[in-house]
């Protein structure tokens, strides 16, 4: 099954990023484009490492803190887990980066462990839909977006919403929710996966403990916010390396619109996607067609190499290659499957 959704993500993904790349191209004159890469100022790209090494330790704490105090993996552990999986999203379709960060960060291969570290990406991936939206919604005043940018974010804000709505309703309410599912199985063909649902809702409904106390949400606030402040700056700092006026309030709306974009599926590392929403969110600020082309290309690849590279590091680090590391992907991703045997041990 897990195979079959990867296939499919990836066909769906590459069909995105053709289309995405034919709209793009009818608007650019790519000539120009590619001669503004040649006036690009290498040294002020510096201060784009000085974010890059400030944002993961920022996202890692985030992370690290999102698990309950029983269970929660040092800060070392969720850096490194991080970094590998940011790594492998730009490289695997299917979201497989957050697979790898439940396998590398978990303390063992059950499936509570592993269920467990799940929950709390989702409530990471809710954070970051929410502070998007709320970064739109602050610069509105200041941008006056077209309607295709707020439509965006209304989507965005109802997804998102609905997700926060429902994690603390599995929170909150875990027994109620699986004594339905209990009552709803009994007598039906699917009675044998009573328990082993019961168990992974359990084991969900743990590791969304963040959600119990409102320090611990103001917190995890504050955070990510200095995670999203973190990329504005970067955006904003290779606009500079240009010598393109870009304001903070433009660098933040470009770089929530471009947050959303990637979460639509397209082929590894948001190829296509990212470029057209870039193009379309800069000229947004008054800049050519052309120009806002060059800049998104060089903010993707700026993100696309640190994060290779810096995963590439840490691989090293733990002792992995990549074929291990997919390898393993693989293997928990069909001991989860429902009905294999080793599913079944794994939720004992």
């Amino acid at each position: 099954m897990a195979r079959s959704f990867r296939i499919r993500s990836g066909i769906f993904g590459g069909v995105m990023t053709l289309i995405c790349l034919a709209i793009l191209f009818r608007q650019v004159d790519l000539k120009h484009s590619f001669n503004m890469l040649s006036g690009l100022n290498g040294p002020f790209l510096l201060l784009t490492s000085t974010v890059f090494l400030a944002n993961l330790p920022l996202r890692s704490l985030r992370w690290q803190l999102i698990f309950s105090k029983a269970s929660r993996p040092t800060f070392l552990s969720c850096m490194i887990a991080l970094g590998i999986g940011n790594m492998m999203n730009f490289l695997l379709p299917g979201r497989a980066g957050d697979l790898a960060r439940c396998v590398l960060v978990a303390h063992d291969t059950s499936l509570h462990e592993s269920t467990r570290a799940l929950a709390t990406i989702a409530f990471e991936k809710v954070l970051d839909g929410l502070a998007l939206v709320g970064l739109v919604l602050f610069s509105v005043w200041a941008l006056h977006p077209p309607g295709w940018v707020l439509a965006l974010v209304r989507m965005a804000a109802l997804t998102f919403g609905i997700a926060l709505v429902v994690l603390i309703f599995m929170r909150v309410r875990t027994e109620a929710l699986i004594k339905t599912i209990r009552l709803s199985l009994r007598g039906t063909k699917l009675a044998f996966l009573e328990d082993r649902i019961a168990r992974t809702l359990s084991s969900f409904a743990d590791g969304l403990s963040a959600l119990d106390t409102t320090r611990q949400i103001l917190s995890l606030l504050l955070l990510t916010l200095g995670v999203w402040m973190s990329e504005v700056a970067l955006i904003w700092a290779i606009a500079g390396a240009f010598r393109l006026p870009l304001t903070l309030q433009s660098a933040a709306v470009a770089s929530a619109v471009l947050g959303l974009g990637l979460m639509i599926p397209a082929a590894p590392g948001g190829l296509g996607t990212y470029e057209l929403f870039g193009t379309e969110v800069f000229q947004l600020a008054g800049m050519a067609a052309s120009s806002a082309l060059a800049l998104t290309v060089v903010i993707h690849a700026w993100v696309f190499v640190s994060n290779i590279a810096f995963g590439t590091c840490l691989l090293a680090v733990k002792g992995l290659s990549l074929a291990q590391l997919k390898s393993r992907i693989k293997v928990e991703s069909d001991a989860l499957a429902p009905g294999s045997p080793s599913a079944a041990r794994t939720s004992l």
